[in-house]
């Protein structure tokens, strides 16, 4: 399984860092005509210990892979944004 590892300000799936996207920068792709795919994989939450989803997108020709994460203007602040199942489709 691939492992997401926080350094300092990296953050690394299997040694190479991810670049970020929100899903307003999704949006962008899609107007923009961007091809992309997204998978999403299972990682272990800090937090709860429980299995959490993430979601990983890789725009058409590159091999960058962008992790979907919240804008840090989130009332939350930034985050990785974890899901409880993987959906059902993926784009």
């Amino acid at each position: 399984m691939e492992q997401i590892v926080v350094d300092q300000k990296l953050i690394m799936l299997d040694g190479t860092p991810l670049s970020l996207i929100t899903l307003s920068g999704i949006s962008e792709w899609e107007s923009a005509g961007i091809t992309y795919t997204c998978r999403y994989d299972e990682i272990t939450d800090e937090g709860d210990h429980k299995g959490k989803y993430r979601c990983l997108y890789e725009k058409e020709g590159s091999h960058e892979i962008f992790l979907l994460v919240t804008p840090p203007s989130d009332p939350e602040g930034f985050r990785v944004i974890l899901f409880d199942h993987p959906p059902r489709t993926l784009h």
